[in-house]
């Protein structure tokens, strides 16, 4: 059993823990909605937009696959959040039911470089969006600035996260809508785009898809972290509801607009933060406003996740050492990426995608399938099937795997660089975990305790 005093709000993390009887309070399952609605409201997805249209892709398939990248990726966003209600555990916690103690620790240490990774991006996005405001400074000053706003917040936990989400939610809500009134207006003579594929259709369809699948499925690594704290009437199907919509509805919306964007400034390569300020003309402030705004909203979740990562890795306590180090870091790798920051941008979002989906099948299984009432510190048995599970879902997904830049597996080849390992290897960790278990509670039942 993992017993540890969480940073951020006094928060005893045990499986029979309620965050009321610390100083956290507890939340309805509609703050779920705001949280992620104004962790979606970013420039990260907005540049996912620009994706697609540098492809030359058809504009309705464009739509159709971030509609369903959305839904799948929202849909697994809301069920994490479920088992953080069910389970009152930070995310990387919950690991310790089918991974065990050194299982655990690995997957917490992946969550804490995947942390890493999107502090950098929306650090470096952020800065962009600040440049314009503030031209003539030094970038590495703009990266220090947002680093230590996001800093401040991090450092005084959920509660302050989930106040500042909820007046983002507001903010950003309104300046996005905005640019989307700047834009519906601009319909009015037309689009200006004919699609010219620049690879297959059915190519750039999967390539769009797989990265606005992979934008929102990336924060389910962080649901429980703030799921943990909601209670009340319907607080399962209400919090699974509200973190799908939140996450969904803002992404989707953004996504969007980047491609509106892209279009109209025949800009689908650039800096897309560049691409908004062109295309707002003399009110380029609200938009760069906007996606700074964004990036801060985005980064305070990713900081405070980054810290309890770190934590549960380590099997530590406290916060000044994890947050400073996740700081340095993504200051550090801002520093170096600054430059040539789009094309890594765009191999990150699919390399995101190979540790978590099998991680997810896995927690997915042994909260939902095989242990649906036990609580958080439900362990599956000694036959270590999570670590099994894990590892042949990867081994096999290794062909179908496509990160250009990288590695291009035969299967990946085949359908012109459309990488669809992650599905495989999500929906194989779910059969393996689940056969591997069946099989052994009927040996060893003695290692699931039922909840009192």
């Amino acid at each position: 059993m993992v017993s540890e005093q969480l940073f951020g709000n006094n928060v005893t993390n045990t499986p029979v823990d309620s965050p009321n009887k610390g100083s956290a309070k507890i939340q309805r399952p509609f703050s779920l909605f705001y949280i992620w609605f104004a962790a979606n409201l970013t420039i990260g997805d907005f540049a996912i937009g620009f994706i697609p249209i540098s492809l030359g892709q058809p504009l309705n398939l464009t739509i159709i696959a971030l509609i369903i990248g959305n839904i799948t990726g929202g849909s697994l966003l809301g069920v994490m959040s479920v088992i953080g209600v069910m389970a009152r555990k930070s995310q990387m916690e919950l690991s310790y039911g089918p991974f065990k103690r050194i299982g655990s620790s690995v997957m917490a240490l992946l969550q804490w470089g995947n942390t890493l990774g999107w502090l950098t991006v929306n650090l470096v996005l952020a800065s962009f969006a600040l440049e314009l405001i503030i031209r003539g400074t030094f970038y590495v000053i703009l990266l220090l600035i947002v680093a230590a706003i996001v800093l401040v917040l991090a450092y005084y936990g959920h509660e302050t996260i989930r106040r500042f989400e909820l007046a983002m939610s507001v903010v950003l809500g309104i300046l996005f809508l905005v640019i989307s009134i700047k834009s519906i207006l601009d319909l009015r003579g037309g689009i200006p785009y004919v699609s010219s594929p620049v690879i297959p259709v059915f190519a750039g369809f999967g390539i769009t898809l797989a990265a606005s699948f992979s934008y929102i499925m990336a924060w389910g690594p962080y649901a429980s972290d703030y799921s943990r704290f909601v209670g009340g009437r319907g607080e399962k199907s209400h919090s699974f509801l509200y973190a799908f919509l939140g996450g969904a509805i803002a992404s989707f919306w953004i996504e969007l607009l980047g491609m509106l964007v892209a279009i109209y400034t025949s800009n689908a390569v650039s800096n897309p933060a560049s691409a908004l300020a062109d295309f707002m003309g003399q009110y380029f402030i609200a938009g760069m406003v906007a996606l700074f705004l964004g990036g801060i909203a985005a980064n305070a979740i990713n900081l405070y996740s980054n810290g309890l990562s770190f934590n549960t890795a380590i099997n530590r306590k406290g916060k000044s050492l994890p947050i400073l180090l996740g700081t340095a870091i993504s200051v550090s790798l801002g520093i170096i990426g600054y430059g040539a920051f789009y094309s890594f941008y765009e191999d990150f979002l699919f390399i995101l995608d190979y540790w978590i989906t099998p991680w997810l099948g896995i927690l997915i299984a042994h909260y939902f399938i095989i242990n649906p009432k036990l609580n958080g510190s439900g362990e599956s048995p000694k036959l270590y099937s999570g670590a099994i599970a894990y590892a042949a879902a990867i081994l096999i997904s290794i062909p179908f795997m496509y990160p250009p830049a990288y590695f291009q597996g035969p299967f990946g080849a085949m359908l012109n660089g459309v990488d669809i390992s992650y599905y495989i290897s999500f929906g194989l960790a779910v059969i393996f975990y689940t056969v591997l278990n069946r099989y052994a509670f009927s040996v060893q039942k003695e290692h699931l305790a039922p909840v009192a």
